[in-house]
């Protein structure tokens, strides 16, 4: 999450979706509310969130959904930002999350003890169903309000992360470059999968990948466009 009231943006950080580049690119556009001396004191007492402040030093979590932001700040707030976020393919996603839980050591005790989980499961096949069984990723959740309507202004999508960038700068009205953070490598995400397992996915995610329009080969671009809503 990333907000500029100068620049009147909101970046709705969708994990694993190229959000840590996004970030990086963005952060000098941004407005620090961990300088704010309140936010200073409670990170002292490991309290990263902070949404009593005066609102445009208020301090959310990293991936705040779109509609509990919109929930704490004053009304029109919101609706006055550029509001944008990205997708991913669900089953590129999974093997993303997947090799970044193998390899996340130092992050946050949340994700160290998933981390562990993740460590003693035998194979991808495990991890996707223990994901399933957690029930905690949706893409559709952190860029919907509560009647499931989308409300960001401009959605793009991991698979033409650099095109969609720039056209988020341009309604921004800033120049900025998409750098590169959190890169991975690694072979075709559909070699890690069964066609039953793709199934499974299939089912459990049918609400991302209807919504956004994916399918297990990968989405047609062109068919397929970025979401913009109506302002």
């Amino acid at each position: 999450m990333l907000i500029s009231h100068h620049h009147k943006f909101a970046f709705v950080h969708v994990p694993k979706t190229g959000g840590s580049s996004v970030a990086y690119s963005l952060w000098k556009f941004a407005d620090h509310t961990g300088n704010y001396w309140a936010n200073r004191w409670l990170a002292k007492i490991g309290i990263h969130v902070n949404h009593y402040a005066p609102y445009r030093l208020r301090k959310f979590r990293p991936h705040t959904p779109a509609d509990e932001l919109r929930r704490n700040l004053p009304a029109g707030t919101y609706e006055s930002l550029f509001t944008f976020a990205f997708v991913r393919n669900p089953w590129d996603l999974l093997v993303s999350y997947y090799h970044f839980l193998r390899d996340a050591e130092g992050h946050s005790k949340h994700v160290s003890h998933r981390r562990r989980r993740t460590a003693r499961l035998p194979d991808f096949e495990a991890y996707v169903r223990y994901e399933i069984g957690r029930g905690k990723i949706s893409q559709t959740r952190m860029v919907t309000d509560r009647r499931g309507q989308v409300i960001v202004n401009f959605l793009g999508r991991y698979e033409s992360l650099d095109t969609d960038f720039d056209h988020a700068c341009r309604c921004i009205g800033i120049d900025a470059s998409l750098g590169q953070a959190n890169a991975s490598t690694r072979g075709d995400y559909r070699d890690y999968y069964t066609d039953r397992l793709a199934a499974l996915v299939r089912d459990h995610f049918a609400e991302d990948i209807e919504r956004f329009g994916y399918e297990f080969a990968g989405p047609d671009v062109a068919a397929a466009p970025p979401f913009c809503r109506a302002a």
